[in-house]
């Protein structure tokens, strides 16, 4: 074994996170290095998992991630519940405990000021998403409603065509009416959170669901804001369902979306 250290997260260390139990390899226990201001929660690790040929096939493989992804979330969530927490991605691997300190000295100032920032916060997370079918289906009755004298002038190979030229535009009305919603959903974030972190939008293969997601985003919400956040996005979803919009909040998470690059 060539023991390197394992970075999970950061709090401020004063008071220290006192957290006990194993790290990512289920072996080796969790410590608390105090550096300055700031406290650094680690484990020893085995640097051949993480660096040459071997550590490739294994970062590729389900199996071996799934659980030191899973163990990696739980120390975070852990940290979390006891006040101010820094998570650090996955795989944050340093070969020594001197490698991990020397860094971490010198960004006491940017550390502090992020514990300041998001003391008594939480990360939320945001997700809009269509029924496109019926989005159109709804534009569709209201373009050919709006045409209807026209179309019924018409004869039937001029109206089919005319028809289908309505449905063309109906794609570009989806569109903008979608990205009007959006702004709507952005301005709802900014107002119920202390910060907004636009996120990219995922793919039905990744979510899993019929609906197409069109809106994600990230809130840091004060603590007390957060009935209000959830009473407001539950009375939007109410108003829109008609339309075939539903929006989904998840939280409270670690603030992955907010952490200053280190």
């Amino acid at each position: 074994m060539t023991p390197g250290v394992y970075l999970f997260c950061l709090a401020p260390a004063s008071p220290s996170p006192e957290i006990a139990g194993v790290g990512i390899d289920g072996e080796h226990p969790l410590f608390v290095q105090v550096i300055g201001a700031v406290a650094a929660v680690m484990a020893t690790v085995d640097l051949d998992d993480f660096s040459g040929p071997a550590a490739q096939a294994k970062i590729t493989d389900l199996a071996w991630v799934a659980p030191r992804a899973l163990r990696h979330e739980e120390v975070v969530l852990a940290v979390m519940a006891r006040g101010p927490v820094l998570p650090v991605r996955f795989n944050t691997v340093f070969s020594s405990l001197a490698a991990a300190v020397a860094p971490l000295q010198q960004r006491q100032e940017l550390l502090s000021a992020f514990f300041r920032e998001t003391a008594d916060t939480q990360e939320w997370i945001v997700k809009a998403y269509v029924n496109l079918p019926q989005a159109r289906a709804r534009l569709t009755a209201a373009r050919l409603e709006a045409e209807k004298e026209q179309l019924a002038g018409l004869a039937p190979g001029k109206r089919y065509f005319f028809e289908q030229k309505i449905k063309g535009i109906v794609e570009k009305d989806t569109s903008s009416w979608l990205r009007g919603v959006s702004a709507e959903l952005e301005a709802l974030a900014l107002g119920a959170s202390a910060q907004f972190s636009r996120c990219r939008v995922q793919s039905r293969e990744v979510t899993g669901r019929e609906e197409e997601m069109f809106f994600h985003g990230a809130l840091l919400v004060a603590e007390r804001s957060v009935g209000e956040l959830e009473a407001a996005v539950a009375a939007w979803n109410r108003e829109q369902e008609p339309e075939g919009l539903q929006m989904e909040l998840s939280g409270p998470w670690p603030p992955y979306h907010f952490a200053p690059a280190l």
